[in-house]
C-alpha cells in the first residue's frame, strides 16, 4: 500500500481539503493505519493532482490563499479500484519496542518497565479514540451503507489492535514483576 492509496480513499468517501487529510492521519482514521505528515500528504496530493487522480476546487478565503477541496477523478478511482483487487500481503512489524526487548538485559528493568507502562498508556488512550471514532457506525448498524460497514468493520480491527496492545503491555509488566521478585 502506498500513502497515494490512503489519500484516495479517503478521498472516494467525500471531498476534502490538503487540511482536512492531513488531519485524518494525524487525528482520524488514518492516525490506526497510517503515518504521514502534514508536508507528505500536500506533496502526495500535488503528485494526486498532475497524474490526474484527484482533481481541486478552489475556495477563495479572504487575507488568505485559496483552500483547495479535493475530490477523486475517475481515472483516480481506476487506479484505486485496481490496488483493491490485488491481494494484500501482512506487513511486516516494524516495533522499537520489540528492538528493545532484544537488547532490555542491559539495562535496569525499570528502563524497559517505564517505556511498557508508557507505551501501554499510549495504546490505552488510543482504544478510547478509536471506540471514539465507531460511535456512530456501532449505533447505527441496520442503517449503514455499505461504505460505512466497511469503516465500522476496519474501525473494530483498530480496537481489537490497541487492545491487544494493552495487553501484551500487562502480560509484559506481570512478568517483568514477578521475575524482579524472585530475587528480591
Amino acid at each position: 500500500m502506498a500513502l497515494k492509496h490512503t489519500i484516495l480513499a479517503f478521498l472516494s468517501r467525500q471531498p476534502l481539503s490538503g487540511y482536512e487529510v492531513a488531519k485524518e492521519f494525524a487525528e482520524g482514521f488514518g492516525s490506526c493505519f497510517w503515518k504521514a505528515s502534514q508536508q507528505q500528504v500536500y506533496a502526495e496530493l500535488a503528485k494526486l493532482e498532475q497524474l490526474g487522480n484527484v482533481s481541486y476546487e478552489a475556495i477563495p478565503q479572504s487575507g488568505r490563499l485559496d483552500k483547495k477541496i479535493y475530490s477523486i477523478t475517475d481515472l483516480g478511482k481506476k487506479e484505486l479500484t485496481e490496488w483493491l483487487t490485488k491481494p494484500s500481503e501482512p506487513t511486516a512489524i516494524r516495533e522499537d519496542l520489540g528492538v528493545m526487548g532484544l537488547a532490555g538485559h542491559l539495562v535496569p528493568h525499570q528502563v524497559i518497565t517505564r517505556e511498557v507502562e508508557r507505551r501501554r498508556q499510549l495504546h490505552a488512550d488510543m482504544v478510547i479514540q478509536v471506540k471514539m471514532m465507531d460511535e456512530y457506525f456501532a449505533q447505527n448498524l441496520e442503517s449503514l451503507e455499505l461504505k460505512d460497514l466497511y469503516m465500522h468493520l476496519i474501525i473494530r480491527r483498530a480496537i481489537r489492535y490497541q487492545e491487544d496492545w494493552v495487553g501484551w503491555c500487562d502480560e509484559v509488566l506481570e512478568a517483568i514483576a514477578q521475575k524482579v521478585k524472585k530475587f528480591i
